[in-house]
């Protein structure tokens, strides 16, 4: 067995839905450092939201962070957050655990919760902590590797999101034995679909819409618009898993035509890479019973007649 088969057949962790205790009570930290962009995976500089790191124990990390002003309807942007999520995890794997930035790093799942009426300020940045907890490391080699996580984003001290999510990584030999002749991609050649109407996916700008209407009820096409720098910072040889999610949050606000989702649990599954060269066809269900507390609501992902990806959202309708 291959050093990626093995790595990318190891189980996962237990997911996470209650909300952590926070690691801290009280003031960061004093700063240790800006954290780079490459730690970050970014082109851009202007684009890290995290902006220091500080050890508090053995595999607990803080850092700062700042939620950009918006000009955005919603109450808060879900891409800013999956990417805070994201930037926090990365930058603590490469810092403290020795993940080298040579290595392709995989993303097995991410799952989050959001308190229910969280928003940030609109006209004005916002500055945040974002706090992650190392729970388990498997395979800690140089070649190959993953790190469990909880990370929570706290609002003076009170958590406003929550998620787990598993960080893995294998070397570039590996990495071109799992994806073959699809290691390499003629970036932005491929053709992108027109955008379905920015309001009914709760976006004003049609760079930032990631579906494509199809004349069916509730399934659409995935549109790769590498204008939207937020989900493609650079060129990589595969749909980000960030770009799925935010598919996600597209079709499920899609789904209740006039009405706004907002959803306080995210659970996703990736199941195979979504290429660049294949149309990926993005379908949505409700599937909370009538009487269920809360919606839910399961999106799926499917290419050359195999499902990719699974994101289920859990919120309300309003």
């Amino acid at each position: 067995m291959s050093e990626a088969t093995a790595f990318l057949n190891t189980p996962r962790s237990e997911k996470r839905t209650e909300i952590p205790a926070p690691i801290t009570v009280h003031t960061l930290p004093a700063a240790k450092g800006a954290v780079p962009k490459e730690h970050a995976h970014l082109r851009d500089a202007d684009a890290v939201l995290v902006k220091d790191r500080a050890r508090l124990r053995a595999d607990a990390y803080s850092l700062t962070a700042l939620w950009p002003a918006t000009e955005a309807a919603l109450p808060y942007d879900p891409r800013i957050l999956t990417q805070l999520i994201r930037q926090g995890g990365l930058a603590v794997a490469h810092a403290d655990y020795g993940v080298p930035l040579t290595h392709q790093t995989l993303l097995y799942h991410l799952n989050y919760h959001v308190a229910p009426g969280f928003q940030v300020p609109r006209d004005r940045p916002s500055p945040l902590t974002v706090e992650v907890l190392v729970s388990d490391t498997t395979h800690r080699r140089t070649n190959a590797g993953a790190l469990d996580m909880n990370i929570s984003i706290l609002d003076n001290g009170v958590p406003v999101a929550w998620s787990e999510t598993r960080f893995g990584w294998i070397s570039p030999a590996a990495y071109r034995r799992l994806r073959g002749d699809r290691h390499t991609v003629d970036w932005a050649a491929w053709d992108v679909p027109p955008p379905v109407d920015p309001a009914s996916v709760g976006r004003t700008d049609p760079a930032d819409v990631t579906l494509s209407p199809t004349g069916l009820p509730n399934r659409w096409q995935l549109r790769n618009n590498t204008a939207n720098t937020l989900l493609f910072d650079h060129p990589v040889d595969h749909v980000p898993g960030l770009a799925l999610i935010e598919a996600a949050h597209q079709a499920a606000y899609a789904l209740g035509s006039t009405a706004y989702f907002e959803p306080t649990g995210v659970t996703s599954d990736f199941t195979q890479y979504v290429e660049f060269d294949a149309p990926c066809w993005i379908e949505a269900e409700l599937i909370s019973a009538p009487d269920a507390p809360a919606d839910t609501v399961r999106v799926t992902g499917v290419q050359n007649e195999q499902r990719a990806f699974q994101v289920e959202l859990t919120g309300s309708y309003r």
